[in-house]
C-alpha cells in the first residue's frame, strides 16, 4: 500500500459519501418501504408546525402509487419550504428542524430522513411552497451523495405544503412499497392513498378493533391508546400470555411492543415522539425507560381490558362460536385470571361467568362427566377433591377414590392449566378445584382432598372382621373388586375381600394357621405386588403366633363367601 500526502500528527477523517451510503443501506434500515415511512413522518411534521401558527389547519395527506411509472408521491399540505430552510435543513445531513422547535413537538431528530429515499429511488423531485416566498422546484439524485448539486425543475405548488415524487428504482421495490403501505401506516390523521393505476383507494388498517380506553387516565407520553381484549377466537386460540401492542408515532407505525403476563391485550398506542429516545433508524425506542414506562401503562389498562374480553368470550359461548374449544382451554382462562385488589371488580365479572362452564368433572360410577361450579353447589353432604392420574396418587389414595366412587360419596376433580397455551404467565392455581378451594370454599359443602385424607376414608370403612389382633391388627373388609387385595395403613393392614387375591391370602393363612407370619408365605403367592407391604406390618406384630381355633377358621371362610 502506497501512501501519499501523509498529514503528520495523524487526525480523524470521516469518508463522506461512505457514511451517506452506509445511511442508505439494507444494514441500516429494514427494506427499502423505509423511505414512505420517512416521507410520511416529513409530512406530518410539516403539518404540525403549520398547526402552531394556525391551530385550525385540517391536516391532508395524499399517498400515489402509480405502477405505470413506478412513481410513489407523498404530498401534504404543511409549512412548506422556502430556499433557506431547503438548504439549511432539507439537504443538510444531521440538521433537523425538530432541534429547534421550542415545544419539540416534531417527529424528526437526527435529520438523516431525507436521504432513506435513496433507499427506494435513485431519483426524487421535490416541490414546496411556504405561502410567502416563491414556488420552488428540485430535482435530486443518488449521485449526490458522492458531491454535486440539485437541478432546479419547474415549480408547480401553488398552495403551502411539500410533495416529494420518488421515481422508484425498479418494479420489485415499487411492489415492496406498495405492500407495506398498510405496515407503516396505520392511523395517520387526514392521510389518503391511492393506487393510481387502477384508481383504488388504499385504506390505513386503522388502530385496531379497539375503542379508545374509558376511565383510564393517559400519562403525559401517550397521545392516543386503541387498546382492548383480543378481538377475534383466533387470536384466542394462539394466546401464550404475551400481549404484543404495537407502538406509533401519530400513526405511523415504530415497533411492536411485547410484555408477558399481560394477557389477552392488543391494540396500538400512539407515544409522545420526544418523550422516548428513538433508534436511530427510527425504527425502535432505546429500551430501559421506554420499556418500563409501557409496561406500566399497560398494567394500568389491564383490569379494564379483561372485563371487556369476558364480554366477548360469554358472546362467543352463546353463539357456539368456541364450541370446538376444549374444557381444558376455558378453564385455563379462568385460572390465569389475576385476583389482587386492581382486578377485583373484572373478577366479578369473570367468576359469574365461569360459574356455569363445566369446569370441573363428577365420578359417576366408572365415568367422569362434566360438571360447573353452579352444580358443585347443588351436590348434597361433604365432596370430596380427586386427584390427577398424573400425579402419581399412592395405592392407599387409591383405594380411597375407589370407595368413594363405589359408595355414590361426591367426588369431583378440578381441570388443570393448560401449559401448553397460556405459557408465559404466572397463574394462582393449577386446577379449577385450587381455586374453588381457596375463592369460593364459603360457598360449597365441606370439601375433603382425597389424597391427604385417605386414611382416614379407609378407617371409616366397616369392620367385616378381625383376621389377627396386632398390634397392629389385620382386618378384612370390603372396598370393592377394583381395589387392590391389602393395603398397609398407618396403624393396621387390611385385606379386601372384594378381591379374589385378598379372599386367597385370607384362606392361606386359615389353612397353614401358623399366625400373623403365614401372611408374607401367602402374600408372595398371591399378592406378589404388596409383598412388601404385608411383611412389613407382620414384622410389627409383637407377641408370639396367634393360632386360630376351628370355629374362628370357620366363622372367617363364611363371611367371604
Amino acid at each position: 500500500m502506497v501512501m501519499v500526502d501523509t498529514k503528520w500528527p495523524p487526525e480523524f477523517s470521516l469518508e463522506q459519501e461512505r457514511i451517506l451510503n452506509l445511511l442508505t443501506g439494507d444494514r441500516f434500515y429494514s427494506n427499502p418501504s423505509a423511505a414512505l415511512r420517512e416521507a410520511v413522518l416529513n409530512a406530518i411534521d410539516a403539518i404540525n408546525r403549520r398547526k402552531a401558527e394556525l391551530d385550525d389547519i385540517i391536516p391532508k395527506i395524499r399517498v400515489d402509487f402509480d405502477a405505470s411509472n413506478l412513481t410513489v408521491t407523498v404530498s401534504d399540505n404543511g409549512v412548506g419550504m422556502n430556499k433557506d430552510v431547503v438548504t439549511q435543513l432539507f439537504v443538510k445531513v444531521g440538521a433537523s428542524a425538530a432541534s429547534a422547535e421550542a415545544k419539540k413537538q416534531s417527529v424528526g431528530e437526527f435529520g438523516i430522513g431525507v436521504i432513506s429515499y435513496f433507499m427506494a429511488a435513485d431519483t426524487f423531485a421535490l416541490q414546496t411552497f411556504d405561502g410567502s416566498s416563491e414556488s420552488i422546484g428540485l430535482s435530486f439524485s443518488r449521485g449526490m451523495l458522492s458531491g454535486g448539486t440539485a437541478n432546479e425543475i419547474a415549480p408547480q405548488r401553488s398552495g403551502q405544503g411539500t410533495t416529494i415524487l420518488l421515481h422508484i428504482r425498479d418494479k420489485q421495490t415499487y411492489d415492496i412499497l406498495l405492500d407495506n403501505f398498510p405496515h407503516w401506516c396505520r392511523d395517520v390523521a387526514g392521510l389518503t392513498a391511492y393506487s393510481v393505476t387502477d384508481d383504488r383507494e388504499l385504506l390505513q388498517p386503522g388502530p385496531s378493533n379497539s375503542a379508545e380506553l374509558i376511565g383510564i387516565d393517559l400519562p403525559d407520553w401517550v397521545e392516543r391508546a386503541h387498546l382492548g381484549p383480543i378481538s377475534s377466537p383466533t387470536g384466542w386460540e394462539a394466546m401464550t400470555g404475551t400481549s404484543i401492542v404495537s407502538v406509533l408515532y401519530r400513526g405511523v407505525f415504530v415497533q411492536e411492543f411485547e410484555v408477558q403476563q399481560l394477557w389477552g391485550i392488543e391494540g396500538t398506542i400512539d407515544v409522545d415522539p420526544k418523550h422516548f429516545k428513538p433508534r436511530l433508524n427510527r425504527e425502535g425506542f432505546v429500551e430501559g425507560q421506554f420499556h418500563s414506562d409501557v409496561t406500566t401503562f399497560l398494567q394500568t389498562c389491564h383490569p379494564i381490558i379483561l372485563g371487556s374480553l369476558v364480554d366477548q368470550l360469554q358472546s362467543a359461548l352463546e353463539k357456539g362460536i368456541l364450541s370446538k374449544w376444549t374444557v381444558k382451554r376455558w378453564a385455563s382462562l379462568w385460572l390465569s385470571l389475576p385476583r389482587d385488589q386492581a382486578y377485583r371488580e373484572t373478577v366479578g365479572k369473570w367468576d359469574s361467568v365461569f360459574r356455569s362452564i363445566p369446569a370441573f368433572e363428577l365420578a359417576v360410577g366408572n365415568r367422569w362427566e362434566a360438571i360447573s361450579f353452579n352444580q358443585i353447589c347443588e351436590l348434597k353432604g361433604d365432596i370430596y377433591l380427586a386427584p390427577f392420574s398424573e400425579e402419581n396418587p399412592n395405592d392407599v389414595t387409591q383405594a380411597a377414590l375407589r370407595l368413594l366412587r363405589n359408595t355414590g360419596r361426591p367426588v369431583i376433580r378440578g381441570i388443570r392449566f393448560d401449559r401448553n397455551w397460556l405459557r408465559h404467565i404466572s397463574r394462582t392455581f393449577g386446577t379449577t378445584s385450587e381455586l374453588i378451594s381457596s375463592v369460593f370454599v364459603d360457598e360449597l359443602p365441606k370439601l375433603i382432598p382425597i389424597a391427604s385424607n385417605a386414611e382416614q376414608i379407609l378407617q371409616d370403612v366397616s369392620l367385616i372382621a378381625r383376621l389377627f389382633l396386632g398390634p397392629p391388627p389385620v382386618d378384612l373388609v370390603r372396598i370393592g373388586n377394583d381395589s387392590l387385595p391389602v393395603l398397609r395403613l398407618k396403624n393396621r393392614l387390611i385385606i379386601n375381600l372384594d378381591h379374589d387375591a385378598g379372599r386367597q391370602l385370607v384362606e392361606a393363612a386359615l389353612k397353614e394357621n401358623t399366625g400373623p407370619s403365614s401372611l408374607i408365605a401367602g402374600a408372595a403367592q398371591h399378592t406378589y405386588e404388596q409383598l412388601t407391604q404385608v411383611a412389613a406390618v407382620v414384622r410389627e406384630i409383637s407377641g408370639g403366633p396367634e393360632i386360630l381355633g376351628p370355629i374362628r377358621r370357620q366363622y372367617i371362610r363364611a363371611l367371604m363367601k
